[in-house]
């Protein structure tokens, strides 16, 4: 099978349906050289391999991300080593899970002002009217953003993420939320808050803090990173639970299946679909030499649906209670949004199912569809529901 003629870098937006290939590549090549994003990378596709390299970071450095640093500046996903654990020290007291629980009503506000804005109308599209903009709303707020700004924001947000795209929009972008950011954190430093920005500006590991730029870095990678993986997230939920009405009724009826709803949609279709990794060193991953300094992309949406790990992996399962999928990565470098994430999509599918009486597709739209190869989600959610 020629796996590199399968890799179109024209389909990383809008690819159909990329698992079939996955499940074959599981079946005959596991460990696979390609020639994917204009150079030569070894593609790893089974579970056990995927969780072994994301598990050694000695071995496989996260350094390969460096051309996401050339749009949103030096930051955590391309660290290793001290560098590293400094800075992720530095930054992950603002998303541990006890510093999270105050958010709960800034977030179900936010979540019930975009659906006050949709529910007179009986119907909308919940992409576009919701899950696109509740959560860049959410991190702009975390970050201390003005409420005006939010557009701003949200518009910054989608060229930094779809820089692969249009990299000289996404460059422009990145550029203009530095111009933006900078005279805020300096401010903070001047004259400390309570909030995110003033933590990432006096914290101190060894007696070491951020600097402006390190700051800046890491809060343009945060707001357009945490909304793009938490939109997708909730709208392949809300996508999994319309598309089969039982599901949204028995979650509906049984609120403790959000949990599991949620952690369903992120193994069966995994928001981002491939991590990268450097080897620092020769090695060899399922009998497949790797030489240092070739660059290994873990298809951690093929690991979540390898059919020996999970029984019927392509098969949405609300009784499945998979919590090992690799959708966060894992270790040292699992994601530090995690937390947050998942509270957002809790807190976005809670309100909906309040909200939105009667909800289901709307029968006169298009029927909705999830594409794409480097990230996943419906491109619409045309619905229908109870007027009010």
């Amino acid at each position: 099978m020629d796996v590199a003629g399968e890799f179109d870098p024209q389909l990383l937006f809008d690819h159909p349906d990329p698992y079939p290939l996955f499940a074959a590549m599981r079946a005959t090549q596991p460990v696979a050289r390609v020639q994917m994003l204009n150079r030569e990378s070894t593609i790893v596709s089974k579970y056990d391999d995927c969780l072994a390299v994301l598990k050694d970071a000695e071995t496989f450095s996260s350094a390969s991300n460096f051309e996401v640093g050339k749009v949103m500046g030096r930051t955590l996903i391309e660290m290793d080593g001290k560098e590293h654990t400094r800075h992720r020290m530095l930054v992950q007291q603002v998303f541990a899970a006890k510093n999270l629980e105050a958010l709960d009503p800034v977030l179900r506000a936010l979540a019930d002002e975009l659906l006050d804005a949709l529910a007179p109308a009986g119907r909308a599209d919940l992409v576009a009217g919701f899950t696109a903009r509740f959560p860049v709303q959410v991190m702009a707020h975390i970050v201390g953003v003005p409420r005006g700004d939010y557009p701003q924001f949200q518009s910054w947000a989608l060229d930094i993420i779809g820089f692969a795209r249009d990299r000289d929009r996404g460059l422009a972008a990145a550029a203009a939320l530095r111009e933006y950011l900078l005279p805020v954190v300096r401010a903070r430093r001047a004259e400390p808050r309570d909030d995110v920005i003033t933590k990432l500006v006096t914290g101190t590991v060894d007696g070491v803090g951020l600097g402006d730029e390190e700051v800046v870095s890491f809060l343009r990678l945060l707001l357009p990173a945490g909304a793009e993986t938490t939109y997708r997230l909730i709208g392949t939920t809300l996508f999994a639970l319309l598309t089969e009405p039982g599901r949204l009724a028995r979650v509906r009826a049984d609120r403790s299946l959000v949990r599991w709803a949620i952690e369903e949609a992120l193994r069966w279709e995994t928001p981002v679909l491939f991590v990268s990794r450097l080897a620092t060193r020769d090695t060899v991953v399922r009998d497949v030499p790797v030489a240092a300094g070739q660059t290994l992309m873990v298809v951690v949406a093929s690991a979540n649906r390898d059919e020996e790990h999970y029984p019927d992996p392509d098969r949405y399962d609300l009784d499945r209670r998979a919590d090992d999928h690799l959708s966060f990565g894992f270790g040292r470098h699992h994601c530090l949004g995690y937390h947050l994430a998942m509270r957002e999509a809790d807190v976005a599918l809670t309100a909906i199912l309040d909200r939105l009486r009667e909800l289901r597709l709307d029968a006169d739209a298009p029927p909705p569809r999830i594409t794409g190869l480097a990230f996943r989600s419906p491109t619409a959610l045309p619905v229908r529901f109870a007027a009010g």
